[in-house]
């Protein structure tokens, strides 16, 4: 979110701007660049575009940006998750991975998915980790991971370690 919002908010107004942000596979920096300046709440024209923007020999995951809300929240559903879901599967056959879907709007941000440290959400355990200095801290792995062997976490099932 960080690295989207100034290409899609500035001077407090939004700009149609869809933001593609790639990782390499240790989830290190390889780009963030605007694919579109003409974005109006489909993804569907842009597939292509986010794909060949990728660079096969580095990016490995990859995250996407738009101005806008998403409106689940409101109970409706909304087309262009649908879309973001086709364009993760489309990715999923070039081995590529979409691991972010932002939302951004003058006041904040909406995320359709984990919004930061994937690697520490128990359904994201084969990402690579991202917060290596934690790698010494007793708060190194969630409370799920710090359970005995047979304990199970009674808020999301998660086994120990």
């Amino acid at each position: 979110m960080l690295l989207a919002r100034p290409l899609i908010v500035q001077d407090g107004k939004l700009t149609p701007r869809l933001v593609l942000i790639a990782l390499d596979a240790e989830m290190q920096l390889d780009s963030v660049e605007v694919i579109a300046e003409d974005f109006a709440g489909c993804l569907d024209p842009f597939h292509d575009a986010v794909l060949s923007a990728l660079d096969r020999e580095y990016a490995r995951y990859f995250a996407i940006a738009h101005p806008g809300r998403f409106s689940v929240d409101c109970g409706c559903p909304d087309p262009v998750l649908d879309e973001a879901r086709a364009l993760e599967t489309k990715a999923a056959e070039r081995g590529l991975q979409l691991i972010g879907h932002i939302a951004i709007d003058e006041t904040g941000y909406m995320s359709a998915r984990a919004s930061m440290y994937f690697d520490q959400y128990p359904r994201h355990n084969d990402l690579p980790r991202t917060m290596l200095h934690w790698s010494h801290s007793k708060l190194d792995r969630c409370v799920c991971a710090r359970l005995a062997d047979a304990e199970v976490h009674p808020a999301c099932g998660a086994a120990g370690a």
